[in-house]
C-alpha cells in the first residue's frame, strides 16, 4: 500500500484510467449539501492564491484506488474503491470549468482542465476509453454524456435531470457568473488562476493498493469501524496542532478551556433537520457564522473553520481558543435557563425558548454576534436589537411562512451589523428587517397577523410546541409581561409543561349540536382558532371535556390558574360569537408581545390573487350562505354534466357524493382538474367568483370582532 498527498493535477495528468465498479452506488451528492461549499471552497483558494498565499492548499479527503490485472489500451487501469463521490465531482468541475473558459474566450487555461479529465486522442484513446475517471454502474451514460460533449451547449437534458448532469450545470454556471463579475482586462488572469488553482491548489489523499492487496478490508476500515471523526474532532485536532506549533502547554489548555466540550451537554446528540449532530458542533458553526458574517453549512464547518483560522485570523490560536470557552459557558447558561419550566428568564434565555419552540436553531449566530462584548453592542441596544428580531421569527413561525433562508438571513443581518456603529445595532436591524420584502425574508405587518389569525385553524397548523409557545405569550401579556407595568402574578407562566385544551370540545355534535348543516360547518370551522384554546395544568379526560358548557365551564375552572381564563368563569355560554371576541382579544396579545414598528407597512407581494386565497374550502363559502342547498352548478363547456349543492358543502354528481368540486370535476373530466375553474354557478359566474365575497366576509367579522374587544 502505497499513500501520497496528490493535486488534481498530479493525479489526473497520468495516463492512467480510474475505474468505479459496477458494485459501486449511484451517484448522490446534491447541490446544497456539497456542490455548493465546494464551489465557495474554490472561489475563496482562488482570491487566496492571488493575493496573500499563492501556494495556499485545500484538503479535499482521501480516495482508495487498487490497480487492475488488466488494463484498456494504453493506460494503466485501477479500480476506485473508495471516494467516487469525490472525484467524480471533482471531475464534473474541472469538465465545466473547462467548457466555461474556452466559452469565455481562453483556450490555453481551458485546454490544460480538459488534458485532466480526458486521455488525449492522438495517443489512440477514442470514445469513452478518453475518460479518465469511467463509470461502469448506472450513472455511465450520464457521466459520458456530460463529459465528452464538445460544448456546454450540446449536453442534451432529460426529465428527471440526472444529478451528474445538474452537477455539471451548477459548475458551468458558477465559473461562467465568477468570470463574468471581474474586470475585462483582468479576465486571462482570473481565467489562469482559476485553472492554476484547481490542478494544484486542492489536496487529495490517494491510498493506492497493488492487486493482492485486502481492498474490501481497506475499504470497511476506512467507513465502518469506529466512530467517524465530527466536524468538533476535527476542529479540536487543529487547534491543538496550532498550539503546539505555538509553544503553549497542551495539557493546561486542554483542562482549562476545551475540557468543557467533552461533558455531556456539549456531546449530547441534537436534532438539526434530518440530521443530528452533537451540540459542540453546531456551536463552532453558529460560532463561526457570527465570526465570518458567513453562512456556514454545518458539514463544511472545519474547511471554513480551517481557512479563517490560517488567512484570515490574526490573533495567537490560545486567544481564539480562550474566546471559544467563555461564549461556550454563555450559550451553556442560555440554553440550560431556556429549558427550564420556571423561574425567572432573561431576554436572550427567552429568545432561545421561543425560537426552538418555533423550530429554529439559525438564529444563534445572530445572538452571539449581539451579545458578544468584543463587538460593543450596549446590552440594552442588544436586547432591543433581539426584540426586533424575535418579533420577525415568531410572526413569521405562527403564519407557517418558510424558514428555508433563515441562516442565509441571519448571516446577512450579521454582515449589515459588522458595517455600522455599535450604538446603532438595534435601529439598524429593525430598519433591514423591514426592507426585505421576499416571501422567504419579509416581516408580516398586523394586518396580515390580524388577517390570517382570525380564521386560521391553528391547533391543525401550527405545532403543539409552537402553538403552546403563544399561548403562553398570550397569558405573559395578561400578567402583565408587554405592557411596561411588570408582573402582576409575581412570575411568568411555566413553560412547556401545560396542557392545550378546546374550550368548544372536538367531539362537540353530542352536547353542542346546532340546527342546520350550515350551522353544523360554521362550528367545525370555528373549533380550532386561536380564542377556541386554552392551558391548563391537568389535562380534562374525554368526559369532561366533552361535557355541555355547564360542565365544562365547571371543569375548567376547578382546573383554572391563569388569566386567559377569567372569562370563562362567568361566560353564561360559550358560542361562535365567543371565539370570535376571545381570537381577536388573544391576536391582539400576540402582536403586544411581537411588536412591530408603527411605521411598517411593507408586505410580501402575492404573485396571484390564487394564492392568497387557495386556503378556502366549498363547504366555507357554503356555511356562510354564499351558495344555497340545492343550487346546480354546470360544467365548463364542451362538458355537459352538472352538479348538485349538498348542504354540508359536499357536491353530488349522477349521484355519488364528493368532498371537493376538484373531485366532483375530476370525475367528468377524468384527469387532474381545478373545480374553481370548472364548475360555473346559475349566473354565469365561475365557482372561484365567491372567493372574494368571502374573503370580505370575514373581514367584516374581524372588523367587528375587534371592536368588540375595543369598546
Amino acid at each position: 500500500m502505497d499513500t501520497r498527498v496528490q493535486s488534481p493535477g498530479q493525479l489526473f495528468q497520468l495516463t492512467q484510467t480510474l475505474v468505479i465498479p459496477l458494485f459501486q452506488r449511484p451517484y448522490v451528492w446534491s447541490e446544497e449539501r456539497q456542490w455548493v461549499p465546494l464551489w465557495e471552497d474554490v472561489e475563496r483558494l482562488v482570491e487566496l492564491r492571488r493575493g496573500q498565499a499563492p501556494s495556499a492548499t485545500h484538503f479535499l479527503g482521501a480516495v482508495v484506488i487498487q490497480q487492475s490485472r488488466g488494463q484498456m489500451g494504453f493506460a494503466a487501469e485501477y479500480s476506485l474503491i473508495d471516494g467516487q463521490q469525490r472525484l467524480t465531482t471533482i471531475q464534473l468541475l474541472l469538465n465545466s470549468a473547462s467548457i466555461a473558459l474556452r466559452d469565455a474566450g481562453q483556450p490555453i487555461p481551458a485546454t490544460n482542465l480538459r488534458k485532466l479529465t480526458l486521455h488525449d486522442e492522438e495517443l489512440g484513446f477514442s470514445g469513452a476509453e478518453r475518460l479518465k475517471v469511467r463509470h461502469t454502474n448506472g450513472d455511465a451514460q450520464a457521466f459520458r454524456q456530460a463529459m465528452l460533449t464538445d460544448a456546454h451547449a450540446d449536453v442534451t437534458v432529460e426529465s428527471p435531470v440526472p444529478p451528474i448532469l445538474a452537477a455539471h450545470q451548477f459548475f458551468y454556471d458558477r465559473v461562467t457568473s465568477w468570470l463574468a463579475d471581474g474586470a475585462d482586462d483582468d479576465l486571462a488572469a482570473r481565467a489562469t488562476a482559476l485553472a492554476m488553482a484547481l490542478s494544484f491548489g486542492f489536496e487529495i489523499v490517494v491510498i493506492s493498493l497493488n492487486t493482492d492487496e485486502d481492498s474490501q478490508s481497506i475499504f470497511e476500515t476506512l467507513n465502518a469501524r469506529g466512530t467517524p471523526l465530527t466536524q468538533a474532532d476535527l476542529v479540536k485536532n487543529l487547534v491543538f496542532q496550532k498550539l503546539d506549533a505555538e509553544g503553549a502547554e497542551i495539557h493546561r489548555a486542554y483542562e482549562q478551556y476545551w475540557r468543557l466540550f467533552d461533558e455531556p451537554f456539549w456531546t449530547k446528540e441534537v436534532r438539526l433537520g434530518r440530521f443530528t449532530l452533537p451540540q459542540v458542533s453546531l456551536f463552532l458553526n453558529h460560532w463561526l457564522v457570527a465570526e465570518t458574517g458567513e453562512e456556514v453549512r454545518t458539514p463544511a464547518t472545519f474547511a471554513r473553520f480551517k481557512h479563517w483560522l490560517e488567512y484570515e485570523n490574526s490573533r495567537p490560536v490560545r486567544e481564539i481558543v480562550e474566546t471559544l470557552h467563555s461564549r461556550a459557558v454563555e450559550y451553556q447558561e442560555w440554553v440550560t435557563s431556556a429549558a427550564a419550566s420556571e423561574g425567572a428568564i432573561s431576554t436572550v434565555e427567552l429568545f432561545f425558548y421561543r425560537s426552538l419552540a418555533a423550530g429554529t436553531r439559525a438564529t444563534t449566530p445572530l445572538v452571539l454576534w449581539l451579545f458578544d462584548a468584543a463587538n460593543g453592542v450596549p446590552r440594552d441596544i442588544a436586547e432591543e436589537a433581539l426584540t426586533w428580531f424575535e418579533s420577525w421569527v415568531v410572526r413569521r413561525a405562527i403564519l407557517g411562512l418558510s424558514a428555508g433562508d433563515i441562516s442565509r438571513s441571519v448571516a446577512q443581518l450579521i454582515r449589515d451589523l459588522k458595517e455600522i456603529a455599535p450604538a446603532d445595532a438595534a435601529s439598524t436591524l429593525q430598519e433591514v428587517l423591514m426592507r426585505w420584502s421576499t416571501p422567504a425574508t419579509y416581516w408580516p405587518t398586523d394586518d396580515e397577523m390580524e388577517r390570517v389569525l382570525h380564521t386560521a385553524p391553528l391547533y391543525r397548523s401550527v405545532s403543539r410546541s409552537r402553538l403552546r409557545m403563544v399561548l403562553e405569550a398570550i397569558e405573559d401579556d395578561a400578567r402583565g409581561y408587554t405592557t411596561g407595568r411588570g408582573s402582576w402574578s409575581g412570575g411568568r407562566v411555566p413553560r412547556d409543561t401545560m396542557n392545550i385544551e378546546h374550550i368548544l370540545p372536538q367531539q362537540w355534535r353530542q352536547n353542542w349540536a346546532v340546527a342546520t348543516a350550515q350551522e353544523e360547518i360554521d362550528r367545525d370551522e370555528h373549533v380550532h382558532r386561536l380564542g377556541n384554546l386554552t392551558l391548563l395544568t391537568t389535562q380534562l379526560n374525554s368526559s369532561v371535556s366533552n361535557r355541555a358548557w355547564s360542565g365544562k365551564r365547571e371543569a375548567l375552572t376547578r382546573h383554572d390558574v391563569l388569566l386567559i381564563n377569567r372569562e370563562l368563569r362567568d361566560a353564561e355560554e360559550w358560542t361562535e360569537a365567543s371565539i370570535e371576541r376571545r381570537t381577536a382579544d388573544a391576536i391582539s396579545a400576540v402582536l403586544r408581545t411581537w411588536p412591530v414598528p408603527e411605521n411598517h407597512t411593507a408586505t410580501r407581494v402575492i404573485t396571484s390573487r390564487e394564492a392568497e386565497t387557495s386556503w378556502i374550502d366549498f363547504r366555507h363559502v357554503v356555511a356562510v350562505g354564499l351558495v344555497a342547498e340545492g343550487t346546480r352548478l354546470r360544467a365548463r363547456s364542451p362538458h355537459d354534466a352538472s352538479a348538485t349543492v349538498l348542504a354540508d358543502g359536499r357536491l353530488q354528481v349522477n349521484g355519488e357524493v364528493f368532498d371537493s368540486p376538484s373531485g366532483a370535476g375530476q370525475s367528468v373530466r377524468h384527469g387532474a382538474t381545478n373545480g374553481w375553474q370548472f364548475w360555473i354557478l346559475p349566473d354565469g359566474r365561475r365557482l372561484n367568483s365567491l372567493k372574494e365575497p368571502y374573503l370580505r366576509l370575514l373581514e367584516n367579522r374581524r372588523t367587528a370582532a375587534r371592536e368588540d374587544v375595543e369598546g
